[in-house]
């Protein structure tokens, strides 16, 4: 498939940003715009210097985890799975307005665990232009984490992500767009409970 002129000027630009790098823990999720970060990363830093990170947790469907771990094996990519404790606190059972807040918080700081962990130096999500040019609170903790946001910064929207992904042949690789299940989940119930196991076996 051929692409724009602009967007494929986009495009090189996205991979010469990720180039400057060098290294990344990408907060991955399966979605559209981690998934072209995830494979941009491999044509521009090469597989060794990728780390992705999927947060697993009653409140994420198993399908982000599926997808998520078949395209990081079918790249070459390693991929962490941590599994979040954020509908064990009691600020993100009874106050969902800061229910994201309270989740990106606990998301980054397992990315720069991972990132000293490895010794890499930049976190990254798959915030898009788009995305970066509304209000959101959570922009505040990713600014105190130094969480990068390359899409923005080669002003690549939502609906270059999406050509893009059938340019590299990956539409069928990323899940479908969800809103987040905390609104679907009794939460209080779940954190009375205190029985869904939230490591494997």
């Amino acid at each position: 498939m051929n692409i724009p002129d602009p967007l494929h000027k986009k495009y090189i630009l996205l991979k010469n940003i990720l180039k400057s790098y060098g290294d990344m823990v990408l907060a991955y999720s399966g979605g559209k715009d981690s998934t072209l970060l995830l494979n941009t990363g491999v044509e521009a830093l090469g597989t060794k210097h990728i780390l992705a990170v999927t947060a697993v947790s009653p409140i994420r469907r198993e399908e982000e985890r599926k997808l998520a771990s078949e395209l990081s094996m079918r790249l070459g990519i390693r991929h962490e799975v941590v599994y979040t404790k954020e509908y064990m606190n009691s600020e993100f059972i009874h106050n969902p307005e800061k229910r994201c807040f309270i989740c990106k918080t606990e998301l980054f700081e397992y990315l720069k665990r991972f990132a000293d962990e490895v010794g890499f130096k930049n976190l990254v999500d798959g915030t898009n232009f788009d995305d970066s040019k509304e209000i959101r609170p959570v922009f505040g903790i990713a600014r105190k984490y130094g969480i990068k946001w390359p899409l923005s910064e080669a002003e690549i929207g939502t609906q270059d992500v999406k050509l893009l992904l059938k340019h590299v042949g990956l539409k069928d690789y990323v899940r479908p767009h969800y809103s987040c299940s905390a609104w679907e989940i009794d939460l209080k119930n779940i954190a009375e409970k205190r029985d869904i196991p939230r490591e494997p076996p």
